[in-house]
């Protein structure tokens, strides 16, 4: 063993080149590896740890319950604390801001993560205290003290399962403000950037003497703990199934349960996976290649150590030695560098310097990786050692004895690149195995390249196909509406003098406004699909139902838009002159990433439908009955692109009939065309017009666009960084088979220099065969990036054309620029390696060469 070490130690020294490239290409990997999993779990730590800020850590929010079913929760086996509050419906103010009221509890306001930052508890039901971001939408100002008039508005079922409305007026003093940070209301990692879940709250002191609701309309809020150490939604799920609950009055903390998924799924994609693979396998074949030239040096030494005496044993030992240690010093400069480029990462990708975070799992999977990698590499070399005789090792030459046929492609090369060309291409297939290594580990960057890139740019290019997102703006580019959380449509509106400011902006092609409400839709279940049943748990064969339904009163100019998803009937240009109202009714809602699933199982032009709408009377906000004719049946289409992805019956009316029947005169909703190339401006000078309108909230193709591109971006830059580190590791392949076929083929070289060719032509053959390394690798990555895109692409249509009926939604295009890309880049790589060997090309000397035995 000592023998073995102290050979292995001294070959090293000897070699120190070989050995540089070994522990470079190993260090490589590995500093690539770990880096990949300590930045992006860093900053999900950071996220997760700003989440919980944010978010608070209370499992389930609870709402709309009853005494009997909260008493039920608490006794629950899977429940270890409740924080309970009274639901008292909602309080709205004079612009349309809707508050969720309930009552104090200091319990529940520390669960859900609020300080109380002004103030103090309400002492009686006419004291309140209110949400501060609730306060700013308001436009109100955070003095203490100042009086309020909201209408308490209450939506609930009857015992006769009938929805009704309960609404009155209240002034109530305030006496204290609760907020959350910033950060709540945002989400980077959305659309709009903004937090979808929440819903501003307002609390005071109970509802004795009936003073907020009837104390029959009262119900219980809270948060609750599951007995799990996270929100657990499998846990949820059986406790909603347990107590008939739906996951609108029984919800998981969202937004804390997103961070925490994505940081758990964020390891296990194939794409994760793939970044961390592909280093690792051009390292192993990196690796394997300079072992065997290794093998191929030591093979005259071995001979004689094996002449003297020393067993196939320790021979192989010396070669396992010689691996584990520059595995060992690998994986020691791989981590230490490693550290430092997370550190330098770190910060050009997040802008900032953090403490990085380093878990087990980011040691062990390179440590794994790199092992597994030398291994594998070490296996073939090992075994070859100890089959080696002495006779034939001291005899051994790696020179080419087996002679070549004179083919046609040898003497095509030779007419087009000359005889250094013809040299070259001969030399380039000499030894088969080494060049093939050598070739799939330049093309595994290349793959990963192309298929990248190229994928990125045909998603890009697609988006009005392929992005639900964008595709629900149908032909609108802005769409403005209201926060449906915070707002209550029966009271929000932009006003005229917005619609005409917007109007009249440079950019703005058309304004069309909408009146748009949620009213409920009266039918019995026997009426309704299977698929609608199935999706809304309606179990019932014969029963009268009430199911939710949106309306809106569409001016005529919006009206002709519509026309081309008109399946049945005709359009409603004009008001009815009929006893009843007409209606375009669309009988398709959006389920299972189709939005051509049918609601009715029949509907026909000429039916009557029996909606309830919301009224407001005697200042007093109550449902009224009507009856709808149905005019025309829009298709799965507009549900997609107009209809807001609807998951229930929609009606739209003449702009005239709706506010005869519904009394309501202001829009609350505005589709917006722009000049084209002009977004962003547009978009600031709209923002500019309705930034004091509260919860009013701003969609456009361009944002969701920008948000796609910006993530498409993002890919680019981390797939660009994987590719170059292979690239370079590559690139140490090649510059090691050089410096071996200048070694092994000397006395050839040496002969061609004799018989007068010059150093240049002889430089111009080795650059030769050198680009074909680039070559062959570009090509062989192409007809596999070339496969995997169009296999993708053809995934993808099929889905989006079984879901959304979109024909074509990416069109598949040949990677031909990205080819030829890698094509260039892999060239300039490979002379980058010829260059470094230049001094040994020229300084080559034709006496020592030719005296050299092979």
């Amino acid at each position: 063993m000592k023998i073995s070490f102290k050979l292995a130690i001294a070959y090293m020294k000897e070699q120190k080149g070989r050995t540089i490239a070994l522990i470079t290409s190993i260090a490589l990997a590995v500093i690539l590896v770990f880096s990949l999993n300590v930045i992006p779990e860093t900053q999900s730590k950071l996220e997760i740890k700003e989440a919980y800020k944010n978010y608070s850590d209370y499992h389930v929010e609870y709402s709309n319950l009853s005494d009997d079913i909260v008493n039920k929760l608490k006794k629950d086996k899977e429940v270890t604390e409740v924080n309970d509050i009274l639901g008292l419906g909602k309080i709205v103010g004079k612009n349309g801001t809707s508050i969720q009221l309930n009552s104090y509890s200091d319990k529940f306001i520390d669960s859900y993560g609020y300080q109380l930052s002004k103030g103090s508890n309400p002492k009686n039901s006419n004291e309140i205290v209110i949400e501060q971001k609730a306060l700013k939408e308001m436009g109100l100002s955070d003095d203490l003290n100042q009086e309020i008039d909201f209408k308490i508005v209450k939506y609930y079922v009857d015992k006769n399962n009938e929805n009704q409305i309960f609404s009155k007026d209240k002034k109530f003093k305030l006496v204290g403000i609760v907020k959350k940070p910033d950060a709540y209301y945002e989400d980077s990692s959305s659309y709009a950037s903004e937090n979808e879940y929440y819903g501003v709250k307002a609390f005071t002191k109970d509802n004795s003497n009936e003073s907020i609701l009837p104390n029959n309309l009262v119900t219980h809020g809270g948060t609750l703990y599951l007995n799990s150490s996270r929100p657990d939604i499998g846990k949820a799920y059986e406790i909603i199934n347990k107590y008939g609950l739906n996951d609108s009055n029984f919800m998981v903390n969202a937004s804390l349960t997103q961070v925490l998924d994505d940081y758990s799924m964020s390891k296990g994609t194939t794409y994760t996976m793939k970044r961390k693979l592909y280093p690792m396998l051009a390292a192993t074949l990196v690796i394997c290649n300079i072992f065997s030239i290794v093998l191929i040096d030591m093979t005259k030494q071995i001979g004689i150590l094996r002449a003297i005496g020393l067993s196939k044993k320790k021979v192989r030992f010396m070669i396992a030695i010689e691996s584990i240690s520059v595995l060992a010093l690998g994986l020691a400069f791989g981590f230490l560098i490693g550290i430092l480029a997370s550190y330098a990462g770190f910060y050009i990708i997040y802008g900032r310097f953090v403490n990085i975070y380093i878990s087990k799992a980011s040691i062990y999977e390179p440590m794994l990786m790199a092992t597994i990698a030398v291994f594998i590499s070490s296996l073939v070399p090992i075994y070859k050692s100890g089959k080696i005789s002495p006779v034939e090792a001291i005899r051994s030459s790696d020179k080419f004895n087996k002679k070549q046929k004179n083919r046609f492609c040898y003497k095509l090369i030779r007419k087009v690149f000359g005889f250094s060309g013809e040299m070259a291409y001969k030399n380039f297939w000499r030894n088969k195995i080494r060049t093939i290594l050598c070739i799939i580990s330049i093309s595994l960057g290349g793959v990963l390249f192309i298929d990248t890139i190229a994928m990125s740019k045909s998603e890009d290019k697609s988006l009005d196909n392929s992005s639900i997102a964008v595709m629900t703006m149908g032909n609108s580019d802005i769409k403005l509406f209201h926060n449906t959380n915070n707002s209550d449509s029966n009271f929000t509106k932009f006003s005229k003098n917005e619609i005409e400011k917007i109007s009249k902006i440079k950019e703005v092609k058309s304004v069309k406004p909408i009146i748009e409400l949620t009213g409920i839709f009266i039918t019995n279940s026997k009426d309704l699909t299977k698929e609608y049943k199935s999706v809304n748990g309606i179990a019932d064969e014969n029963k009268d139902l009430e199911e939710y339904v949106d309306i809106e009163g569409n001016s005529n100019k919006s009206l002709k838009d519509l026309n081309q998803y008109i399946e049945k009937g005709e359009n409603i240009s004009d008001k009815s002159k009929g006893k009843y109202p007409k209606a375009l009714v669309t009988n398709y809602f959006y389920s299972n990433a189709s939005p051509h699933t049918k609601l009715l199982n029949d509907m026909k032009v000429g039916d009557l439908i029996n909606i309830k709408i919301p009224v407001t009377k005697n200042n007093k906000v109550e449902y009224k009955n009507e009856k709808i004719e149905v005019a025309g049946i829009l298709n799965g289409d507009y549900v997609l692109k107009e209809g807001g992805l609807s998951r229930g019956l929609k009606v739209v009316l003449n702009e005239e009939d709706f506010k005869n029947i519904s009394g309501r005169e202001n829009y609350n909703k505005l589709n917006i065309q722009i000049e084209k190339g002009t977004d962003k401006k547009a978009q600031d000078e709209i923002e500019k017009v309705i930034k004091n309108n509260s919860f009013s909230k701003f969609e456009s193709k361009y944002n969701y666009k920008n948000f796609y591109i910006k993530q498409s971006e993002k890919t680019t830059k981390e797939t660009l960084v994987i590719v170059s580190l292979i690239l370079l590791i590559s690139s140490i392949n090649v510059l090691c088979i050089i410096k071996a076929n200048i070694m092994t083929r000397m006395k050839e070289l040496s002969t061609l220099r004799a018989i007068g060719m010059s150093p240049k032509k002889l430089k111009n053959m080795i650059v030769k065969e050198n680009i074909m390394y680039a070559f062959f690798a570009s090509i062989f990555a192409s007809i596999l990036a070339t496969h995997n895109i169009y296999k993708l692409t053809k995934l993808t249509n099929e889905a989006y054309k079984q879901g959304l009926g979109t024909e074509e939604a990416i069109k598949f295009t040949l990677p031909i620029f990205e080819s030829v890309e890698f094509l260039i880049v892999s060239i300039i790589m490979c002379l980058i390696a010829v260059f470094l060997c230049k001094k040994k090309i020229e300084k080559m000397s034709i006496v020592e060469g030719l005296s050299t035995n092979e």
